[in-house]
């Protein structure tokens, strides 16, 4: 480490509020600033001393407000396929439902919000979806992860065809088959309807483009459209019936990686001196520790405050354009358990944290001055763990500088003692 001169420095957060997180980046007295106290301090840097990618192996993914579907392959990551399985159950303030026999179904119409598109948004794609019914009912009370799957019964194939998907397009709609209209067609008490209908399996298959896309499962227009018209005497009245799907149900996505060819293909941890990777949907994730700088700095700077601290990500030319929205910071408790750090907490009371990418000097920027503060209280770094903030929903990954770079991740601080 090399100690910069002391300079007046306005420190302790970046901004008050989120909104300010996208202000342009100029000098680094002005990037560690809050504008309510001054500083007589000093600026330092830890440099990694040790990071790794390693496998995301367990990810919880039921009923999440958002998911993706769909395949997508990259020389760096290999292929990955995402698949959602759904209920199908009555509208939220209904008991029961009794379609009699004079009841006609016309029409059923799968509707999906489309949250967005993966990783042209201005081309025009041509997706396969396939929709098929569940050979077992979803159950409400489990807990599911990314590595789960459900039978599907494959000759009961709802929708099998291409349709056409915009960026502009904001909701995708198939008109399902008749054979969908008997498993519908039915009286039975909420509870019953579900474990009749047993759920849903849709996708996109290999037969169409490649992408993905988002699905926005809290909108009221990710649903089931049921139009249909009964006949008494001479006059006929239409109307139409929408059943859930993905809020007021249970839901899960899977997800599926092949990484055949690519650094990850033995499924051992990759080590970081070269390069470090984020990938969502059960992918990778990092690892680092700063325990050589911090133990150095601590040794000669015992009773250091620290004002402000900004761990620093430097992208590598490999990442995509379409980049992660933000990056969480995750370190150990005393029972070794990954949590948290104290200054991601803070995003709840607005006090700076962003964790969000950088164009000006093309890195994320993580706020860990708490952190870094209890570092040094208890004299050992036991390691930051670095997810994606969206790995269940969005499929942009990242690539980043590994600790052998010269502009290599780093935490940059100011402190005072």
């Amino acid at each position: 480490m090399k100690k910069l001169k002391t300079i007046l420095v306005i420190a302790a957060a970046l901004a008050g509020t989120l909104t300010s997180c996208a202000d342009k980046e100029s000098s680094l007295g002005m990037n560690l600033a809050d504008t309510t106290m001054l500083y007589n301090g000093k600026t330092d840097t830890l440099y990694a001393d040790n990071a790794w990618t390693e496998y995301e192996d367990s990810l919880l993914t039921s009923n999440y407000s958002f998911g993706v579907i769909g395949n997508y392959t990259d020389a760096i990551f290999g292929k990955v396929s995402s698949e959602l399985y759904t209920q199908i159950a009555l509208p939220t303030n209904a008991n029961n439902i009794s379609f009699s026999d004079e009841m006609v179904i016309d029409s059923v119409v799968l509707t999906l919000t489309k949250s967005q598109l993966f990783p042209d948004t201005s081309r025009v794609y041509n997706f396969h979806f396939e929709v098929k019914q569940l050979a077992e009912a979803l159950l409400s009370d489990t807990s599911f992860y990314a590595e789960n799957t459900l039978p599907v019964n494959e000759s009961a194939v709802f929708f099998d065809n291409n349709v056409q998907v915009r960026n502009t397009d904001t909701i995708i709609r198939l008109k399902l088959n008749a054979s969908i209209h008997p498993i519908l067609h039915q009286t039975a008490t909420a509870e019953d309807f579900i474990k009749n209908t047993k759920g849903l399996r849709v996708k996109l298959t290999t037969a169409g483009d490649e992408g993905m896309i988002g699905i926005d499962f809290s909108s009221s227009t990710t649903c089931l459209r049921t139009f249909y018209h009964y006949t008494y005497g001479n006059d006929t009245t239409t109307g139409l019936y929408t059943f859930l799907m993905g809020a007021g149900t249970s839901h899960f996505t899977h997800f599926q990686h092949n990484y055949s060819g690519t650094s990850f293909a033995n499924g051992a941890n990759v080590p970081g001196t070269s390069k470090l990777y984020l990938e969502p949907l059960a992918g990778q994730r990092i690892r680092m520790s700063f325990d050589r700088d911090l133990q150095t700095f601590r040794a000669a700077h015992p009773w250091a405050v620290i004002h402000h601290a900004e761990l620093i990500m430097p992208l590598a030319p490999e990442t995509p354009s379409e980049k992660p929205d933000q990056i969480l910071t995750l370190g150990k408790n005393l029972l070794g358990e990954d949590v948290y750090i104290d200054d991601l907490i803070d995003i709840y009371t607005l006090s700076g944290y962003d964790g969000s990418y950088y164009e000006d000097g093309n890195y994320y920027r993580m706020r860990v001055t708490q952190h870094l503060q209890g570092l040094l209280r208890e004299g050992k770094d036991y390691g930051i763990l670095l997810l994606l903030n969206s790995r269940r929903h969005s499929p942009q990954r990242a690539v980043f500088n590994g600790t052998g770079a010269s502009n290599r991740p780093r935490i940059v601080f100011v402190y005072s003692e």
